[in-house]
């Protein structure tokens, strides 16, 4: 990933000229970005721009957009991750943010010690997943929501998975590859785990299946990022 490579939230089109402001811009100043210089820029939309500094000011710089380049839509991946402590939480979405995960669903588990998110803390999540999308070289942000409890989620037409380290459960990687039909859901519980009624639901409400993904028992913040790399192996990127 080259070094020069920043986020704005704007849509592009070449010939535009279009000011960086905030952390953005620090993060140009410390890079001792030059007039004339050349830099690229994301948005998070699946766009790429190269542009040219066209102006250098103490409260913004002015890039002028000289090329773009629009990536095609990847296959949603969708990671519902029951809340855990913050720290596990930055960790998940960073390194499951430079994995693909195309959205997070937090919601609050039986289990979970924490049962919300503040909106603070939510910014600094989406910070992170901004800071991992500039550093891996993708071009689309994952979103982050926040989910009611388990027990009000509606069936959808997604395949939607679960983890579960029961030894009756099918190991993740021995379901058939046509069956990863995007989108995929991932439900994994907090530091503690699922709730027996909470998986119990997931089965007979939202039709979910649980799989193993290793033999051992996982923690929260390993077992998304195992689960993604599974998944991927199945299903074209």
């Amino acid at each position: 990933m080259p070094h020069n490579r920043f986020f704005l939230e704007s849509s592009f089109q070449k010939a535009d000229i279009l000011s960086v402001t905030g952390k953005e811009l620090h993060h140009l100043h410390v890079g001792r970005i030059r007039l004339r210089e050349e830099i690229e820029l994301v948005n998070g939309k699946r766009q790429l721009a190269t542009g040219c500094v066209v102006q250098i000011e103490k409260m913004r710089v002015q890039i002028k957009i000289l090329s773009v380049v629009t990536e095609d839509i990847k296959p949603s991946i969708i990671i519902a991750q029951g809340i855990a402590k913050m720290n596990h939480l930055e960790w998940i979405v960073e390194k499951a943010t430079e994995l693909n995960a195309t959205e997070f669903w937090l919601f609050p588990a039986a289990l979970s010690e924490k049962k919300g998110i503040s909106d603070q803390q939510l910014h600094r999540l989406q910070a992170l997943s901004i800071a991992a999308l500039k550093q891996c070289g993708r071009l689309d942000l994952p979103s982050i929501e926040i989910k009611p409890s388990l027990n009000q989620w509606q069936q959808t037409k997604a395949l939607m998975l679960f983890g579960d380290p029961s030894i009756h459960s099918p190991y993740l990687w021995e379901i058939p590859k046509n069956k990863f039909i995007s989108p995929i859901i991932f439900c994994i519980g907090p530091e503690k785990g699922l709730s027996d009624r909470e998986k119990s639901y997931l089965i007979s409400h939202l039709h979910a299946k649980p799989v193993r993904l290793h033999p051992n028992i996982l923690r929260t913040e390993t077992a998304s990022l195992v689960a993604l790399s599974l998944i991927q192996s199945k299903i074209k990127i």
